[in-house]
């Protein structure tokens, strides 16, 4: 059961996704999202403020996006309409303007940073987007990035051993050979002498 949780999880979560886009307006849902590989960018570049919707113990049990800012869909509305100061206190980070067009909301696959991105929209953050992906696809995508960093690792040359030091003169070469052993302190039966 646990293999098909994510399998589950995709096909519940695109059918949300399909049935929760608007289908008309004078902005296409298309414009409201932000690809995995422009919010890796931006997110590196520090020119994005990510906001993670999801419940507190889900980053615990899941993971988290580095550098995201978790406020609970429930706490979004709210959130948004406090004073700078209480903002900032509250969940550590500069309150967005509502003409900034760095914010970005997040969550597990991006039906809840969805309905955040519409609860900001109807607050006056014209300028928000949102990861549809979510960390369902952020962690398998950083997943992979690391498989073929490892297997760049793997197929390099092995490491060769040393050359062989040349100990004389004429040239002849030799292996390294190691250095005597240490003399024992137990002395072997042929170094016993009779008394």
């Amino acid at each position: 059961m646990a293999a098909m949780r994510p399998y589950l999880l995709h096909c519940l979560l695109f059918l949300a996704i399909l049935h929760h886009r608007p289908s008309s307006g004078s902005e296409s849902w298309q414009d409201t999202d932000m690809p995995y590989d422009e919010l890796k960018a931006r997110l590196g570049a520090g020119t994005v403020r990510l906001f993670d919707v999801r419940e507190p113990i889900e980053l615990v049990e899941d993971g988290e996006i580095p550098g995201a800012v978790n406020i609970p869909l429930g706490e979004v509305e709210e959130a948004f309409q406090l004073p700078p100061g209480e903002f900032r206190q509250k969940y550590n980070c500069e309150k967005p303007g509502k003409d900034d067009d760095d914010i970005v909301t997040s969550c597990l696959a991006g039906v809840r940073s969805f309905d955040a991105l519409e609860q900001l929209r109807k607050l006056g953050f014209h300028k928000v987007k949102h990861y549809p992906g979510g960390f369902i696809e952020w962690s398998e995508n950083c997943e992979q990035e690391w498989k073929a960093k490892d297997e760049t690792r793997n197929t390099k040359d092995p490491i060769q051993p040393p050359a062989p030091v040349d100990k004389s003169e004429n040239g002849n070469t030799e292996t390294p050979t190691a250095p005597p052993a240490p003399p024992n302190s137990i002395p072997s039966p042929q170094d016993k002498t009779e008394l």
